[in-house]
Parts: C-alpha cells; structure tokens; sequence
C-alpha cells in the first residue's frame, strides 16, 4: 500500500506540475488559400518580445507546441517574402486551436528573422527520448562515448554498452547502421562537437531495420540550417589524468537554390579505462590489474551540398571521413597467491601490450526527394556507401617480478577492412485526413575482411602460431520490406506496422577452410494504439518484434589477450536474439510522463568468463543464454515550474531476470534496479548559465554479473559575448562518483571486478561564429538525414 501511495503522489505531483502548460496548434494558408510548410510561428511575451516558443509548419501548414507555460502572449508568424502575422494569445491550461492565419505576399523582402532559442538537454517525446547534446554545457569537449555516458540509465563498462540493465542496443548514425564496424574505437575517435542531438528510440516502428533488442540509438550530426554564408571555430582544451586538445572549424554557404556544408575536427581525446579482476582458482586467488590508456589522434572532415530542382525537388550528397591513430602501452600485472595466505605472491608477472592502431572511415551518401503533391503524398530515395580499415598490432612482453615460468612474447598484426553498401527507396501517401501510409524497399550488402597474423617468440625467431592464427570473411546481405500507417478516427489514434527481412550471412574461416552459413526470413510486426482518458490525460498502447543478430565482433574467433593468464575470443556459434516487447504509456498533453514495459528474450547474448582450473587460464567468451525478461517502468517530469530553470529529471525502475543453464549448473537469477538522473540548466544574471546533471544507477544484473551501485555528477558554465558571437564553456565531469564494482559466484567461478575509467576531467572551450546567423525558409533539409529526422530537428 505505501508503494502504491508514494506511486499515486508522484503521479498526481507530474500532473499538476503539466497542468501549468497548454498545446497550440493551428493552421498556415497563403493568400490563395494553399497551405504553407516552413513558415516559422513564434509565441512572444507581451512585455519585452523575448521568445517563449517557436514551431515551423509542416507540409500541410500544419503546427503544434506543446508544454506552453499558461498566460498572456503575443503569436508572431514569419514567412520570407511575405508580410508578418500577429494576434494576442490567452493560455489557461487548455487546448488551443487556432483559425486558419493566412499569410499575405508582402510588396518587397522583408529581412530574415532571427531566432534565439534553447532547447533542453532532455526531451520526451512518444517512445523517443532526445538528448541534445549541442545544447548542453558538459557535453561539448569529450568524445560519443563520454556522451553515451550522460544518455540517462546508460553505462558503459569494459567496451559494453547497457541501458537500463539492458543490452542489445542498436547505434545509428545519422540513421545508418553500424554494426559491422569496430564502434568501440569509432565512437571513442569520433568528436562529441560533431553531434548534434542523440535519440534514444525505445519503441521502434517498422520503418527502422529489426536489428537489435533494445533501443535504437541515432546519433545526429550537426548540419547548416542558416542563411547565406555563415560558420564557427572552436579551441578547447582540458585535463584529467592526462592533457587533452581540440580544434574544429566549420564554413556553411545557403543562397537560393544550393546549401553547402563543411566542417573539419581535430581531436586529441585522451583517456584511460581500468579493470581490477580477482577470481578463486581452486585454492589460489588470481589477483589481475589491467591498466589502458587511450591517447588517439583523430581527424573528422565531412562536407555535404543540397540542391533545390524546383519547391518539390530535392536532391543532395555528402561526404564524412574520420581518421584517427594510437600508440599506447598497456599495462597488466598479475599476482597468483594462495587463499590461505594472501601477503605473499606465488609468481607475479608484469605483461605490457604495445598497441599501435590506424583506422579510416569514410562515408558517402547521395538522396533524391519528390514531394509530389501538398498533400503530404511523397516519394524519397537514399543510397550510401561506407568503407572502414584498420591496421592493429599487439607486442605482448611478459616479465617475471616473482616466482617461476616460461612466457614466451606475441606478436599479433590484425589488417582489416569493411565495406558496406545500402540502398532505400520510401513512399508516403496519405489518404483522406484519417489515414496514412508508408511503405517502402532496402537492400543492404556487407563484407567484412579480418587477417590476424598471430607469432610466438621461440627460439630467438618470430614463429607462426596457428593455434591462434585465422583468416576470417563475414559477409552479410539483408533484404527489407515495410508498410506502416497511421488512423486517427475522432481522438483515438492507431500507427500499425509490418517489416519482413530476409538476410543471409556467411562466415568463412580461409585458415580452416570452414563456412558457417545462416538465413533468416521474418515478419517483424509493431502496433501502437493512443487514445484519451480524461481531460488531457492520455494512454497508449504498444507492441513490437525484433531480432539481433550477432555482430561480427561476437562471431569473429580472434583471440585478443590481456596477459598469459587471461584473453577473450569470439563465439562464430551465436544465435540470434528474438524479443517480444509490450509498453503501457500515461500521457498528458500528448506527452508521455509515466510507462509500464515488459520484454522477453530468447537466445540471449551475453559475455561468459569461464576458466581452466588446472592452467588457471581465463576466458571470456559470448554465449547464448536461454531467456531474459524485463519488466518495469519509468517516470519523467520537467522543472521547468521553476522560473529561471530548465531540464528534466526521471526514474526508472525495472526487474531483469536470466534463465539458463551455465556451466551445467541452471542459472535462474533476477535483479531490480532503479536509475535516477536530474539535469537543470539556471540563468544568472547577466545571462550567465550554469548547468548542473547527475545520475545513480542501483545495483543491477547483466548475465552471471551482479554489480553495485554507481553515480556521477557534473557541471557546467556558459556565457556567450559580442552579440552571441563568442560562446564561452566551462565544464567540470564526474565531480563526484563511483566506479563500477560487480562480481560473479556460479558453478564454482567466483570474482570480483572493478571497472575504472578517467574522472574529474576539467574542460574549457571558446567557440567564435562568423556570418549571418539567420534561418531560412526551407531550411529543414539535410545531406544524408531522413526527412522524419529533419522534421524532428526542426521542432
């Protein structure tokens, strides 16, 4: 009874704090009557003109704003070359529909408008959570990965990403996919600068691929939204354990019917990460301490050009290249000691592992738009090619400190390559004003090229080691059709969805002369169902199937040590993951506050550490376990009921449970865990403006892991000067936290980890924009970006 009390408080302390917004919505029409897209609509305060909030028009000429706080207003609406629009709005907690404004041609150009607003870090919209990582003060010197690390409830531990406790995430860039490519070292390499807005995409649609069993997560690069000739220079700098530089420049030119955008970024993002591991090996206790650092060059040049045929017309291109090398020495020292005595090592050897690593991207893309009617009836076309190498080399020297052995050093060389071609082809038709469909065509082909050369010091000679040795070819093609709509019938709201895929892999061993062969041809089915309580509280039904597919960095059989004692290998066995995943949604004012979910996986993917017990020797290994199921919920509220302040803050609550049998021992474990994050921005005086975020992760449970709680707190400080065309940045990560900590007690395997990672690290940047800094009419369209998420970026 006192969860259900607390539960009730917090949701009825949600409404009332939503209950002080209202939604606007209406209609854009020129002189003839037609309706109107890009046109901006800007509510004003009524006693100094400052901006409350602001919309652009879709294709239909059609707007909405939502969480307006209530009061008296001034409604402005801008359209170049025509004449502006203005009428006094009243806000009373409401819905707003406005009549039709229509806009008159004015006589001569009038002057581009100048918009100056702030979105938040957060924002929720139905099954999507936005980050916008361009907008907040602490998010703007580090790399994606640091980024990922602020996404609420995400944790990034020994390479592996989790949300919530949940794995099987899916990263997009720009809506393309990624994962046949080295992410650790691309999201690490690429510039946190470069990214404009991060999704967070719970609920996928049949529109996304099926791949993966958690959230989607598109990445959004930045791109030129403004007038005429227009760009900026960036110099930041910062320290934590080790010094870190940054410099990024970006030119953009819009004039009539062409946009150009270019951007160049060096980054030298340096780092460390740090793993503590004790496990028992019979009566020994094998105590490892794994130290590496990251000290990555990397050079990011993206250019792109649109190109306007006709107002219907559209077609584009654009080019993005990162190129990045390291050369750092990792450290590991283990100590073998017995149980019964602890104060003296057995042996101890010290295994340093030199890595020298270079790798390149590079991606191109090429898109055509038709909008065939002022309908919204239009058809798109999207083609990219993506190539990705790298050279690693691995010279592991083993040492003895105490006791006896023979460690021979290795020498590993891993030349390898990507490329990836993908092809789309969508159709969008709406029927009458209930209904919508969507259908459309991908083909994607992939072929992943890996030569690891592993040798052994024998002899004083470099020899062949083919135990380790292998040449190994993934390719991969997925063949993809959908149809989805979306039926409004008086206020309930239906957006139902079908995919079907058919992919075919192949995974070819030329040292063994092997071929694992795998086809899979599914329907993916999603549903979604929306519909109104009481007042402007709504709910909302969910429904989705998807499927991951091993990655090839889980099949490849490579064998990647640490020291003699401890490596990880890929499993080319793994099956798929299918997941079933159903949520429950209490919205108000269309914007969803509270949510109920459950999910179940078969075929679960997951790390296995496993050991020999008379070597000693450790491994880690993916694996299938048999099911995971997820149940929970989250809460979100806004603080923006504080004058002056701006953000959200949330909780979520979820109970994971893995069921399997490891080791020949049945696993049936479960685990709740609750993550909290708040994140505020507060504006001085002056226009000063401080940001202050943090998060707690509780314990949790991933696979035969159970870790600890873990937290963090960071701030920010921002002050633009000289008419917002000198931004000032100040920013201090990780003030306070905790590590990682988690252990393992299963079938006689008993550990205990600790991951560790650079913390504290202070920030400074100066960025200086140059050129007009207008928007234009049209100014939605983007090289390579899908119009959902154009439209998406301009709201």
């Amino acid at each position: 009874m006192k969860h259900f009390l607390t539960l009730g408080s917090a949701l009825l302390l949600c409404c009332s704090l939503f209950s002080q917004t209202s939604k606007v919505e209406g209609k854009i029409l020129d002189e003839k009557g037609q309706n109107l897209a890009y046109a901006n609509v800007l509510v004003l305060k009524t006693t100094d003109s400052s901006l409350v909030k602001a919309a652009i028009s879709e294709d239909d000429g059609h707007f909405e704003m939502a969480e307006v706080p209530n009061g008296a207003y001034l409604l402005k609406v801008v359209m170049l070359g025509y004449g502006d629009q203005f009428q006094n709005l009243n806000l009373d907690g409401s819905i707003k529909t406005l009549p039709d404004i229509r806009l008159e041609v004015a006589a001569q150009t009038l002057a581009t408008a100048q918009i100056v607003a702030r979105k938040p870090f957060l924002e929720q919209r139905a099954g999507t959570m936005i980050v916008n990582v361009a907008n907040s003060l602490t998010a703007q010197s580090g790399s994606v990965l640091d980024v990922l690390r602020k996404v609420p409830g995400m944790i990034v531990v020994n390479d592996r990403i989790s949300l919530a406790g949940q794995s099987g995430l899916t990263i997009l860039i720009d809506g393309r996919p990624t994962q046949y490519m080295d992410m650790q070292s691309l999201l690490r390499d690429m510039p946190s600068a470069n990214i404009d807005r991060i999704e967070v995409i719970s609920q996928p649609g049949s529109q996304y691929d099926a791949q993966g069993t958690g959230a989607v997560l598109n990445i959004i690069l930045k791109r030129n939204i403004k007038l005429g000739t227009n760009g900026n220079i960036t110099l930041g700098g910062g320290v934590g354990r080790f010094w870190k530089y940054r410099a990024s420049g970006s030119i953009n030119y819009r004039k009539n019917k062409v946009n150009l955008t270019n951007l160049l970024a060096f980054n030298h993002r340096t780092g460390f990460e740090r793993l503590l591991l004790d496990r028992q090996v019979g009566n020994e206790l094998f105590r490892q301490s794994n130290d590496q650092p990251f000290k990555p060059y990397s050079l990011n040049f993206k250019t792109g050009i649109d190109y306007y045929l006709d107002q219907r017309q559209t077609i584009g291109a654009s080019v993005n290249t990162l190129g990045a090398s390291n050369r750092v020495v990792n450290e590991n020292l283990t100590s073998i000691l017995a149980l019964n005595d602890l104060e003296k090592a057995r042996a101890e050897l010290l295994t340093t592992n030199t890595v020298r690593r270079r790798s390149g991207f590079v991606n191109g893309d090429a898109y055509y738009e038709f909008k065939i009617d002022t309908s919204g009836q239009k058809l798109s076309a999207d083609f990219s090619i993506n190539r990705y190498g790298r050279n690693v080399q691995n010279t592991l020297e083993t040492k003895l400190q105490a006791g006896t052995g023979d460690y021979p050093n290795r020498l590993q060389k891993q030349p390898g390559k990507t490329g990836i071609e993908a092809y789309r082809l969508d159709y969008v038709k709406p029927i009458g004003k209930a209904l919508k469909l969507e259908t459309g065509l991908k083909y994607s082909h992939a072929v992943v090229d890996n030569d690891l050369q592993a040798t052994v010091f024998l002899e004083n000679v470099w020899q062949n080691d083919p135990k380790f040795s292998n040449y190994f070819i993934f390719t991969e093609e997925i063949s993809a059709a959908y149809l989805s709509g979306n039926l409004k019938i008086n206020k309930i709201e239906a957006q139902f969805g079908l995919r079907y895929e058919n992919s075919l892999s192949s995974g070819y061993s030329v040292t063994l002369d092997s071929t694992q062969n795998r086809r899979i041809s599914r329907l993916f089915p999603s549903l979604s169902i929306s519909a109104p309580v009481a007042g402007k509280l709504g709910a909302n039904l969910a429904y989705s199937s998807r499927i991951n597919r091993p990655n090839y960095n889980s099949l490849n059989p490579f064998v990647q040590f640490l020291d003699p004692y401890t490596y990880r290998k890929g499993n080319p066995f793994l099956r798929p993951e299918l997941t079933d995943s159903y949520k429950a949604s209490l919205t108000y004012d269309n914007q969803p506050f509270f949510s109920l979910e459950y999910s179940k996986t078969n075929n679960v993917i997951q790390m296995i550490t496993q050991q020999d017990v008379s070597t000693g020797i450790g491994f880690g290994i993916d694996d299938n376990l048999a099911t995971f199921e997820r149940i929970g919920g989250s809460l979100f509220f806004p603080l923006s009921f504080v004058k002056k302040l701006d953000g959200y803050g949330g909780v979520m609550v979820y109970h994971n449970k893995y069921t399997s049998e490891v080791f020949s021992e049945l696993y049936d474990q479960g685990r709740w865990n609750v993550t909290a994050f708040l994140q505020g921005t507060y504006t001085l005086p002056k226009d000063w403006k401080v940001e202050i975020g943090g998060w707690y992760n509780g314990p949790g449970i991933e696979g035969i892991q159970k870790s600890e709680h873990l937290y963090s707190v960071s701030m920010g400080v921002q002050k633009k000067f000289f008419d917002n065309k000198l931004n000032f940045n100040f920013s201090w990560d990780d003030i306070f936290f905790r590590y990682w900590n988690g252990k393992i007690n299963h079938a006689g395997f008993v550990a205990d980890i600790q991951s560790q990672w650079e913390t504290r690290i202070a920030s400074l940047s100066l960025t200086y924009n140059f050129g007009n800094q207008y928007l234009k009419k049209g100014d939605r369209r983007r090289s390579g970006a899908s119009e959902e998420q154009r439209r998406t970026s301009d709201k």
